[in-house]
C-alpha cells in the first residue's frame, strides 16, 4: 500500500476548500455538487468523505475560506491607504468593476448572503461570525471618538450599502448603469461615515 507524504490529506482538503469557494462564489451554493467539484479538483468523489462528513461542512468550510481571504485584503487595503483614508479605500476597492466581474474572487457575503439565509445552523453562524469581522474593520475605520455601539452600528450599514451595491452591479448589464449604481454606493456607503 502506498503512502502519501505527511500533509498530503491537509493539502487535498485544502485544495477541495479553495475550490469550493470560488465555485460557490462564482455559481452559488446550490449549483456545486461534490462529484463535479471533486473531479475538477482531480479527486475522487469518495475521497471526499476523508475530508468532511457531509457536504454542509464543505459549505461551511468554504464560505469561511471566502470570508477570510477577502478580509485579509479589504484589511491590507485599510493598512495601505493614507492615514484618514482607511474607509475610502475599502470602499472604492470593494465597489468596483473588478470586483463586480471576478465574483469567485470577491466578498462571499455579496455573492452568497440570499442562499445563506437558507442554510444549516451552522453555515449561517460562521457566515455571520466573519460578516462581524468584516464591519470590525470597517468600524476600526470610523472615528475614534464615536461610541462603541454607534460604530458597530455604522459598521453594519456600511457593509450592508457596499453589499447591496455590488448586488446591484452585478444584477446590471449597461456599463453606463454599472457605473451610476457604483458611483451612488460609493457615495451612500461614505455618507454614512459622516455623522454620528
Amino acid at each position: 500500500m502506498a503512502r502519501y507524504a505527511r500533509g498530503h490529506k491537509d493539502a487535498s482538503r485544502d485544495k477541495i476548500v479553495s475550490h469550493a469557494s470560488a465555485r460557490l462564489r462564482k455559481e452559488g451554493i446550490a449549483a456545486v455538487g461534490v462529484r463535479t467539484l471533486m473531479a475538477e479538483a482531480g479527486l475522487t468523489h469518495g475521497a471526499f468523505y476523508t475530508h468532511f462528513p457531509a457536504r454542509s461542512d464543505l459549505v461551511v468550510a468554504a464560505i469561511d475560506h471566502a470570508l477570510d481571504s477577502a478580509a485579509a485584503h479589504l484589511r491590507h487595503i485599510v493598512e495601505q491607504a493614507p492615514a484618514g483614508r482607511g474607509l475610502e479605500a475599502l470602499v472604492r476597492s470593494y465597489l468596483s468593476i473588478g470586483h463586480r466581474d471576478r465574483a469567485e474572487l470577491g466578498c462571499a457575503a455579496s455573492a452568497l448572503a440570499p442562499e445563506i439565509a437558507r442554510e444549516s445552523l451552522p453555515a449561517r453562524e460562521s457566515f455571520m461570525r466573519r460578516t462581524r469581522e468584516m464591519t470590525e474593520l470597517i468600524a476600526s475605520t470610523l472615528p475614534a471618538d464615536w461610541a462603541a455601539d454607534i460604530r458597530t452600528e455604522r459598521g453594519y450599514a456600511i457593509f450592508a450599502s457596499m453589499m447591496g451595491s455590488l448586488q446591484l452591479m452585478r444584477t446590471a448589464s449597461d456599463p453606463a448603469e454599472i457605473e451610476a449604481i457604483m458611483m451612488g454606493g460609493r457615495k451612500a456607503a461614505l455618507l454614512l461615515a459622516e455623522a454620528q
